[in-house]
């Protein structure tokens, strides 16, 4: 695995001082804030990355290349950044897969898909431009390959879920060129597959590599009708005949991940696939029902109705509550909750969790009856 390094020595000097100062009542924002003036860069309990570069992908695609500072410790392939923006003055948060820049720690590109009305892609897209600076948080997720490195690896990806997939390949055939890698890529069209031109060449410059690009939109969350190739076992079987026994990753839209999850299931060896999300889930549930919500956080208490089609998270948005949460897919945590009686749906498992005291994300979770959740953030 590349490059988490240990923070240089200045940065753990500036941090002393910092700790210093707050004991002189000098909050760790405010130090940040006067060390930015300097240099954005050299924060070191907020972080922050300078825009190098940015260029388009596909239609809807684009990469942006940050460089960070002195405190961001790297990544390892295929875990997120937390990534800030300021929107109309409202702070938005959302978590993308970076690729680090030949193996730099200190230089990873994020690629952004643009979302219908999202606030953080479309800025991106739109306003973002080279030279601007804006905040990001240390790498996180066990989206990750194993140490050591397995023989064989599968990489399931659907469209913009490449972008794990895109980190944990340039390491492999940078770091572990014998490791034979398989990719099934799902995308609409070669113009939206992102990365088309790069995986053509990575296919037929790597041999260890089995590219398998799939047209299709029958693992989308809007398929078209008629008949569309999808994820099944004959094509499992036709490309990596010992599927079963090999290390798997899957990162998509729902169905795609929920067609792995319930070809591994069947299989009996679910332990050996790992899922990733790379949008917010969308509920399937009745939107007629009502389940009233009650939540405590820090000893104050909100109430609201959730239908069965909407997450928990925008349920509590639409009636006019502050929730706290971040990347709003299932993967930093920070809308965990306690549930502590009533039933939901975990959209990631596909799972009824019945209330006992488990921890639930609000963003990944939708009401099956009235709950009773207490915050854990």
């Amino acid at each position: 695995m590349p490059a988490t390094v240990t923070p240089p020595a200045t940065v753990s000097a500036t941090r002393r001082v910092a700790s210093w100062l707050n004991h002189l009542g000098v909050s760790n924002h405010a130090f940040d804030d006067t060390v930015g003036l300097l240099n954005p860069l050299l924060t070191v309990h907020r972080l922050h990355a300078k825009v190098v570069a940015k260029q388009s992908e596909t239609p809807s695609a684009c990469s942006v290349t940050l460089q960070a500072g002195p405190a961001f410790t790297g990544l390892v392939p295929g875990q997120y950044v937390m990534i800030s923006v300021v929107t109309n003055g409202v702070r938005h948060r959302r978590a993308y897969s970076p690729r680090s820049v030949d193996g730099r720690v200190d230089q990873f590109t994020i690629t952004v898909q643009r979302q219908q009305g999202g606030k953080v892609s479309n800025h991106i897209h739109d306003q973002l431009k080279v030279g601007d600076v804006i905040e990001i948080e240390a790498a996180a997720g066990d989206f990750t390959l194993p140490t050591p490195c397995p023989a064989d690896v599968l990489l399931i990806a659907g469209g913009s879920g490449i972008t794990p997939c895109m980190s944990m390949l340039e390491h492999l055939r940078r770091e572990r060129s014998n490791t034979r890698v398989t990719l099934i890529y799902f995308a609409r069209s070669r113009q939206d597959r992102i990365f088309a031109q790069a995986l053509d060449a990575m296919a037929s410059q790597w041999s260890a590599l089995r590219y398998v690009p799939v047209d299709s939109v029958a693992n989308t969350a809007a398929s078209l009708a008629g008949a569309q190739d999808t994820l099944t076992p004959e094509l499992l079987n036709q490309h990596v005949p010992a599927w079963q026994s090999v290390a798997a990753y899957c990162c998509g839209p729902a169905p795609l991940m929920d067609a792995a999850r319930d070809l591994w299931k069947a299989a009996g060896v679910s332990q050996r696939l790992k899922l990733e999300a790379f949008a917010p889930a969308r509920p399937s549930g009745d939107p007629n029902a009502r389940h009233l919500i009650h939540i405590v956080r820090e000893g104050q208490a909100i109430d609201f109705e959730a239908p069965g089609n909407e997450t928990l998270l925008v349920s509590g948005e639409k009636a006019g509550h502050a929730i706290k949460h971040g990347c709003r897919q299932g993967i930093c945590h920070e809308c965990t909750c306690r549930l502590n009686s009533g039933s939901i749906k975990d959209l990631v498992t596909g799972e009824r969790i019945d209330g006992d005291g488990q921890p639930v994300r609000l963003c990944v979770s939708a009401a099956l009856s009235d709950l009773q959740l207490e915050s854990m953030g």
